[in-house]
């Protein structure tokens, strides 16, 4: 991660930690010597030379240890620490990577640094020592930078002028820089320069949760110009918000309509638990799983009857979903699909259900329970007559009240609803309320 980069991550963009391949690790408090490299506190650096700490080896903890502290201070512009550095004799020809599982800048040597700190003096000192650029490096530095100071049309031109030279590493750092500004613009100026072709690990997960939250904040022109370069966006956002446009290229794409592996909450889920139908549909038809994903513990059916209510096309989704072949058999907090529906007082998914359920399904369902939930739905905001259709519903579909004890708690409290009411009268006892 670039050094001046280093506070905002620290401040919530651990994202950014992609830079350094390590995008899953905690971002550690800044140790002694890199403090001292990173406020160009010579006197601090000075001390900490002379008691015996490296010239060639930062203190950073041992999964970061990828710069030297001449890179850290000739990135962080830092002119009198690498002069110091340099008076006493670290070495300027190392590079990036020191070791194989280190990714920023792979083959930047502190020349590379020095050019994208702007350190004029450094950069001929260590030419007049023979330190050769390594690759594009030193284009590569000025890139970076034109990208952080979000000048896009200075990264049009050093795009242009370098496409396909940039190594992986940098492509995927300033497509980060561009999404964690939400700067669509920006991002079609870096995508110029070209894609990642070997991504870095952990570089996929990250871009998603950028792009997560680009389109929380309603940036969707960002989703567009990764479309364009040819790069595939987070499938599980783009169904949330609805995007069925962007949704459908992404599939196109060869993108899994089930979304990233471990995805907490996948596509089909979120479309639904957002009311997004067409998506749903187009999800299913791509080979979304219909019960959702391992990971999950909510299932997309379950979303679509919670919707039922405040949403007109609430019932329309769980139609398309049980056709899709949704398991009924599922649960929240013990209460079963067909109770849930029953409480939202809805007849048409009521008898929708239970024409899916097994005869053992419906076996298993408390009946006396679920008629009085019925009726209470009916009791807190349902129409009279919608209760009687739901307990219509319940009849033809083959629940029984199933309680033989007269004094049951729930007989009870079905005769005491009934009681005046003929036509709930009616259907509780063709449901064999004794």
């Amino acid at each position: 991660m670039s050094s001046r980069l280093l506070s905002h991550a620290l401040s919530g963009l651990a994202l950014l930690a992609a830079w350094t391949g390590h995008a899953e690790a905690p971002v550690p408090s800044i140790p002694p010597m890199m403090q001292a490299l990173l406020d160009d506190d010579v006197e601090t650096l000075r001390d900490l030379l002379d008691k015996g700490a490296s010239r060639n080896q930062t203190d950073e903890d041992p999964f970061r240890r990828s710069r030297t502290p001449l890179m850290v201070a000739c990135e962080a512009g830092s002119e009198k620490a690498a002069q110091l550095l340099l008076d006493v004799g670290a070495d300027p020809l190392l590079v990036i990577p020191r070791h194989d599982h280190y990714r920023p800048a792979p083959g930047w040597n502190a020349l590379c640094f020095a050019r994208y700190g702007r350190l004029k003096s450094v950069e001929s000192r260590l030419v007049s020592m023979g330190v050769a650029p390594a690759g594009a490096c030193l284009e590569e530095a000025d890139f970076l930078r034109a990208v952080e100071a979000r000048d896009v049309p200075e990264v049009k031109r050093l795009a242009a002028r370098a496409r396909g030279r940039f190594v992986d590493a940098v492509l995927e750092h300033a497509i980060s820089m561009a999404l964690v500004n939400h700067d669509a613009p920006l991002l079609r100026a870096v995508l110029a320069a070209g894609v990642p072709v070997q991504k870095t690990s952990g570089w996929e997960k990250g871009v998603a949760d950028l792009v997560e939250y680009s389109l929380y904040e309603k940036h969707v022109a960002v989703v567009d110009a990764l479309l364009d370069a040819g790069i595939r966006p987070p499938v599980a956002p783009l169904a949330a918000e609805g995007l069925l446009p962007q949704l459908r290229r992404t599939l196109a794409m060869g993108a899994s309509p089930n979304g990233m592996p471990g995805d907490i909450r996948g596509p089909l889920l979120r479309a639904t638990a957002n009311g997004h139908l067409e998506v749903v549909r187009v999800l299913l038809k791509a080979g979304a799983n219909v019960n959702g994903g391992r990971f999950e513990n909510e299932r997309p059916l379950l979303a679509a009857v919670d919707r039922l209510g405040e949403d007109t096309r609430a019932p329309q989704l769980v139609k398309v979903l049980l056709d899709a072949g949704a398991s009924t058999d599922v649960e929240r907090r013990g209460d079963s699909l067909l109770a849930l529906a029953v409480d939202k007082c809805h007849a048409e998914v009521v008898s929708a259900l239970l024409r899916r359920m097994s005869p053992k399904a419906i076996a298993r369902e408390p009946g006396a329970e679920v008629y009085v939930r019925a009726v209470r739905a009916g009791a807190a905001s349902c129409p009279e007559a919608e209760v009687v259709r739901v307990l219509e519903a319940l009849v033809a579909g083959g629940l029984r009240i199933q309680d033989p004890t007269p004094d049951s708690r729930f007989v009870n409290d079905l005769r005491k609803q009934a009681k005046g009411k003929p036509a709930l009268a009616k259907v509780l006892n063709h449901a064999g309320l004794p």
